[in-house]
């Protein structure tokens, strides 16, 4: 018996993920709900979806089990506590909310319903961060140093989503504070290491382009700032940097960095096939050397040179497809089957066979996202990307954000605290730690 599931927001990003869920093996109905109401009846026709709505609170009322958020941003916290409330799961796109106060109280709500909360951070499901988060869990980057998460988009891949949403008036909301949008950066650090962020000291590009986005009196957030770049204090002694750019020549272009002990994970930007993407290298000692923390005597101060090896493999041009060398324990039915824009660093296995052949995106992820969170529903246990996951993702850049509007003044962020030992969790999960 699966789950009916109703979809809020079916514009640009939200019908994409409408067929996924409607396909998916523990979901029995879905439901579509948007304010254009037009817009719903569209994406029900071309899916065979039955029921439409015109609101969210119209989908609270409904016989629903649980909510998709893909609505604008900055209502994402807000909403996620009314349908909380409403005895509603709740899958909400990034981010989780805007401000401390609106993480706070979402954080409580979990608490108080009982009831399942994901965020779809895609970062967290990328080959790159799988990759390095099996690394680091295997002891293989020894201890935690440092890390690079970055979002470089630029302003003019924005310019179509935020008119097609915010018609006459998208500039107030284009101007979104780039550190309110962390989670594509922090996921990249925290979904490797699962600490904390806990001091930050972050500095601002005052925006001066002729499109005027940035002008503190048309900005909803009265915000000045299209670029933002913030070091933080990690709570296991390292440190990491994070930048949030909306006016870069670098136009989209995400990236992260792991250096431990012992290991280390780069990205470099290349051009490969005529395509601009990244160069994936692991780099770590000889074998044995370090590996229990402490330099053996024979080869203290002696030159000991790094081995490199480049896994170009991550890389989600590619697909997996299934055949008799890689098919495990799955079932026969997998045979002959592909699984788009995945790379072999991602979790395949896991996926129901109905997802096979079927339009992916955001770096192979989308698949992942949706199956994490009505596997969760269903078993009744917590998805990796939680509430008190999300709010580690979220509250870096909060604070982030003021300390640029004090002018890079060091702040600590607050801890919302750890999953109750009670609660179960999917075996995907892993603990979160101090």
């Amino acid at each position: 018996m699966g789950i009916k599931l109703g979809l809020c927001g079916v514009g640009q990003f939200g019908s994409a993920f409408v067929s996924l869920f409607k396909s998916h093996p523990g979901v029995d109905e879905v439901y579509l709900a948007d304010l254009v109401r037009d817009r719903a009846t569209t994406r029900a026709a071309e899916n065979g979806i039955a029921k439409t709505f015109g609101s969210l609170d119209e989908l609270c009322k409904s016989d629903c089990d649980a909510i998709a958020l893909f609505t604008q941003r900055w209502m994402h916290g807000p909403q996620a506590v009314q349908a909380l409330k409403a005895g509603k799961h709740v899958y909400s796109a990034v981010p989780s909310a805007m401000t401390l106060e609106e993480l706070e109280e979402l954080v409580k709500t979990v608490e108080e319903t009982g009831l399942i909360y994901m965020l779809g951070e895609t970062s967290y499901y990328r080959s790159q961060t799988t990759f390095c988060r099996n690394a680091f869990a295997a002891g293989k980057f020894g201890q935690f140093v440092y890390g690079e998460g970055q979002y470089h988009h630029d302003m003019a891949h924005f310019y179509k989503s935020y008119m097609y949403s915010g018609k006459e008036q998208w500039k107030a909301t284009a101007s979104c504070p780039p550190m309110l949008y962390p989670t594509h950066s922090t996921a990249f650090i925290l979904g490797v290491t699962f600490r904390r962020m806990t001091e930050v000291s972050c500095f601002g590009y005052v925006d001066h382009h002729i499109d005027g986005v940035f002008d503190p009196q048309l900005s909803l957030w009265g915000n000045i700032f299209s670029n933002e770049t913030a070091l933080f204090r990690t709570s296991d002694g390292g440190m990491a940097r994070v930048n949030e750019f909306r006016r870069t020549a670098h136009s989209m272009m995400d990236r992260m960095t792991i250096t431990g002990t012992h290991g280390c994970y780069q990205e470099q930007p290349r051009e490969r096939e005529g395509l601009l993407s990244n160069v994936f290298s692991w780099l770590d000692f000889p074998a044995g050397y370090g590996a229990d923390g402490t330099i053996p005597y024979e080869t203290a101060g002696k030159d000991v040179k790094l081995r490199m090896t480049d896994h170009n493999d991550l890389c989600v041009f590619n697909n997996v497809v299934v055949t008799e060398e890689n098919i495990g324990d799955l079932p026969k039915e997998y045979l002959g089957k592909t699984f788009q824009g995945v790379s072999p660093f991602q979790p395949w296995q896991q996926l129901p066979v109905e997802f096979a052949d079927r339009k992916n995106g955001h770096e192979g992820t989308h698949v992942f996202l949706v199956n994490d969170f009505i596997r969760s529903v269903n078993a009744q246990k917590l998805p990796p990307n939680h509430v008190w996951q999300a709010a580690r993702y979220n509250a870096p850049g909060i604070v982030a954000h003021e300390s640029a509007k004090r002018d890079g003044e060091k702040l600590s962020i607050p801890d919302f605290g750890m999953p109750p030992t009670s609660w179960a969790t999917m075996d995907e999960t892993f603990p979160l730690q101090p």
